[in-house]
């Protein structure tokens, strides 16, 4: 059993076993799932396992004798119909693969993260991008869960002219009538049927879905195409949201 034949046959699919199992049986003529067993030293339910695998793939055949299963090899040239249905399978998943490139179009990234910081750390590096920050969703308890913070991050945007724009949920007109307020900053809310729990952020090429539990857990995705998906619906909210 030549190291060049194992390597092919597992290139073509077949596990280890299975080309143990076959390249055996090909020197053998035919043989029991024991005699191989015993020839390649595996165990036999594995021997078994690998047989019927290669029985299912049209590699092998058997016959019954005495009780007995008595295994033996197809024409070797059965094998191209493995690389055939191979390459069927691939013609039927390729269209995907090319529209999911396509889509992606770019490296993407995409991180579950656990608790307020990890939300706040996201929403400083924002800064460093220089553009609009987007949110919508936002519940009312969420500012008191960064009180802490949201002041200061306010601050340095400002600092930096970086314009955000908000919608609340209904309940928040307080804060909304605040951030009013503040020089590069919009707030507007929903209708109270659009009530969420879960606020979406979108900052360049990124997008922040914060879920507002006592625990915040922040699920972070990085991708052009996605973000700017993101952005447009956003628009469309920001249209018909009431200040």
């Amino acid at each position: 059993m030549g190291s060049g034949k194992e390597e092919i046959l597992e290139e073509l699919g077949l596990s280890k076993n299975e080309v143990k199992v076959y390249l055996t049986l090909l020197e053998a003529g035919s043989a029991t799932s024991w005699e191989i067993s015993k020839r390649i030293k595996i165990h036999r339910t594995n021997t078994y396992d690998a047989l019927n695998r290669l029985v299912r793939k049209g590699l092998v055949s058997y016959i019954s004798k005495s009780d007995k299963k008595l295994y033996q090899i197809l024409e070797p040239s059965q094998l191209r119909n493995v690389l055939k249905e191979k390459e069927i399978a691939l013609e039927k998943v390729l269209p995907e693969l090319m529209m999911s490139r396509k889509f992606a179009g770019e490296r993407n990234d995409a991180e579950i993260l656990e608790g307020i910081h990890a939300f706040q750390k996201i929403l400083l590096g924002w800064l460093d991008f220089e553009e609009p920050i987007l949110c919508y969703g936002i519940p009312k308890n969420a500012p008191e869960m960064m009180k802490n913070f949201i002041g200061h991050f306010h601050d340095n945007r400002l600092t930096k002219k970086i314009v955000m724009k908000h919608i609340y949920n209904f309940n928040a007109m307080e804060r909304i009538k605040y951030l009013n307020t503040l020089a590069f900053t919009e707030a507007r809310y929903l209708p109270q049927q659009f009530y969420s729990t879960v606020s979406t952020n979108i900052c360049g090429d990124e997008i922040a879905l914060v879920m507002w539990n006592e625990n915040p857990i922040t699920i972070r995705i990085k991708n052009r195409q996605v973000a700017d998906s993101y952005k447009q619906y956003f628009e469309v909210l920001w249209q018909g949201a009431r200040i």
